[in-house]
């Protein structure tokens, strides 16, 4: 490799690592502060129930429209406005207004969904040999990002004298990785490596891609309703507001090194059937402790939850070595994405309206129990059905 090579791929590399911060920042950053943002009147209560619900119905949005996109105006156009749009909604989450913050939400939710279904093909298309170990890197990214602003945004806000400061000064992030992101994508050809080739007629998706789907389904289902409403289960439990930030920002650190062990286990097929029982025995537990005693042991809910979580980066490794090329790579993300997270939002919404029409978090948790256990049931089936066998290594 030459070194204006190495220096090419340093840039597209660190660009990719900002992109992966920006992907849950936003939902998390929001979730905290949302008690706050209440308390404040930036938002009122039927706003409150529907910013938690924002993402999972851009993110299924996203997954239809960004293919589309892609081939309309190229994967690095499609990126570089989809990354303004992010940049552009997290500023507008300053204006303490029910109607900018959620708007804010929306069209940073929007560009954040496109980049969600482009990142994994990307990684494949530009990172080569170093599939794995990228894949890892911007994972972890992802997964600490989102840690640090669940953890840091109640202080952060309450450091800046105002919940919507503290929302608002978050797009930082996001500006920064617009900029890397426009100078990494001009050493890079990334749309040829992208492009799939020239058919007459569509071919099929590669097999597994349904149930991968619906393992995605599932896994962003109760992810959505952690990262949305753990907070303030937390709080109508009896937990202070600074201490139920801290318990989201356990969930997500800890969903860091399990998803590094998760990552690695979807290179062979017995790791990932060893994955997915215990990403989902890990958030049953969790989720079970919640519900039977929210005050005995909330950290180790928290940490048995992010276990869990780390069903998310286990379906990104998968989906990044599905198909025969990053083309098919994207189709099926588009999909996995597109159909799971119209699915998903189910969950944070009937999530919002049992809390609006001011029910007990019982039924909700024991739902996501059940969840959990669905996911197991078809994660096994998506590791030991005729399609696993394209994903031997």
């Amino acid at each position: 490799m030459t070194p204006s090579s190495r220096r090419a791929f340093a840039l597209m590399l660190t660009a990719l690592l900002l992109l992966a911060v920006n992907l849950r920042l936003a939902v998390t950053t929001a979730s905290v502060l949302l008690p706050l943002l209440l308390d404040e009147g930036a938002l009122t209560p039927q706003a409150a129930i529907v910013v938690p619900a924002v993402p999972t119905a851009m993110f299924a949005i996203g997954g239809v429209v960004t293919p589309w996109l892609s081939r309309r105006i190229g994967a690095a156009a499609a990126v570089t406005w989809a990354m303004g749009a992010v940049a552009v909604g997290m500023l507008a989450r300053f204006v303490p207004q029910p109607v900018a913050i959620v708007g804010g939400t929306m069209l940073a939710m929007a560009g954040i969904a496109v980049v969600n279904v482009m990142l994994p093909a990307l990684v494949r298309a530009t990172s080569g040999s170093r599939m794995r170990s990228v894949t890892t890197a911007y994972t972890t990214v992802l997964s600490a990002s989102s840690a640090i602003g669940a953890a840091a945004g109640v202080p952060i806000a309450h450091a800046l004298g105002s919940a919507t400061l503290g929302l608002g000064a978050w797009a930082v992030f996001a500006v920064l990785a617009f900029g890397v992101w426009i100078a990494a994508s001009r050493g890079h050809d990334v749309d040829a490596a992208l492009s799939a080739p020239t058919s007459s007629s569509r071919p099929p998706l590669p097999r597994g891609t349904w149930p991968l789907t619906g393992f995605f389904a599932l896994q962003a289902l109760l992810a959505f309703i952690v990262m949305g409403w753990l907070p303030t289960i937390a709080v109508d439990a009896g937990i202070s507001p600074a201490r139920a930030g801290v318990l989201l920002g356990i969930v997500i650190v800890v969903s860091i090194p399990a998803g590094l062990i998760a990552v690695s286990m979807a290179h062979t097929l017995r790791g990932v059937r060893v994955g997915v029982v215990g990403v989902s025995a890990g958030s049953a537990a969790g989720l079970l402790g919640l519900w039977l005693a929210p005050t005995s042991a909330p950290e180790l809910w928290s940490v048995l939850i992010g276990t869990g979580m780390a069903a998310f980066p286990l379906t990104l490794a998968l989906i990044a070595r599905s198909g025969s090329g990053a083309a098919e790579a994207t189709r099926v993300s588009g999909v996995a994405q597109g159909v799971g997270y119209a699915i998903s939002t189910i969950g944070p919404l009937a999530a919002g309206a049992w809390y609006g029409a001011g029910g007990e978090w019982g039924p909700v948790l024991v739902a996501m129990v059940v969840g959990a256990v669905l996911q197991a049931l078809i994660g096994l089936a998506l590791a030991s059905g005729p399609q696993a066998s394209e994903r031997r290594p």
